[in-house]
């Protein structure tokens, strides 16, 4: 925009200076005045022009550089879309993991029960033959009267194994 007006400005003095300098040239009354006076307004003519000719393109320029604006707009106004929408979806899934981590976290509590309800020495049996994580989870879940009587009707090398995980998990 300033540009555009600075050189309002020039052709306004250009056009001036021209309308003068044909007043002038009208005014004297020598032919040798009219033929220097015609080179210098040859000359003002060729810069009205060219002054008009890069008031054009500076027009035509700013003309694209606010359809590209407008474009940029629209890109990150879509851009601003897809970020709305990525967050409804991460808390649509962080719903979702807690909703499975509840579920888990009662299976596991359910099954801890049962672990608990059963005679210890089948409960270590099948402790023993399930996931590590699983059975530390289950283990976990019981009271530690519970636990330790499973503990204690697992082979001493497993029991160590998985007491000396569960103080690790405790730790955490």
């Amino acid at each position: 925009m300033a540009r555009r007006m600075g050189l309002l400005l020039i052709v306004s003095v250009a056009v001036g200076l021209f309308g003068f300098s044909y007043a002038l040239a009208q005014d004297t009354t020598s032919g040798k005045g009219n033929k220097q006076e015609e080179p210098q307004e040859q000359i003002r003519l060729e810069m009205a022009k060219d002054l008009l000719k890069k008031q054009e393109e500076l027009n035509r320029r700013e003309e694209q550089l606010q359809a590209k604006e407008g474009q940029l707009r629209a890109l990150e106004q879509q851009i601003q879309g897809k970020i709305d929408e990525l967050k409804r979806t991460q808390l649509k899934l962080e719903e979702l993991i807690k909703m499975r981590d509840d579920l888990e976290a009662k299976n596991v509590t359910n099954l801890s029960k049962a672990y608990a309800a059963m005679p210890p020495a089948e409960a270590a049996a099948r402790l023993k033959t399930m996931d590590r994580a699983t059975a530390l989870r289950i283990l976990m879940a019981m009271k530690t009267k519970n636990s330790s009587k499973i503990l204690s009707n697992l082979d001493p090398q497993t029991a160590a194994q998985i007491s000396e995980q569960l103080a690790k998990r405790q730790m955490e």
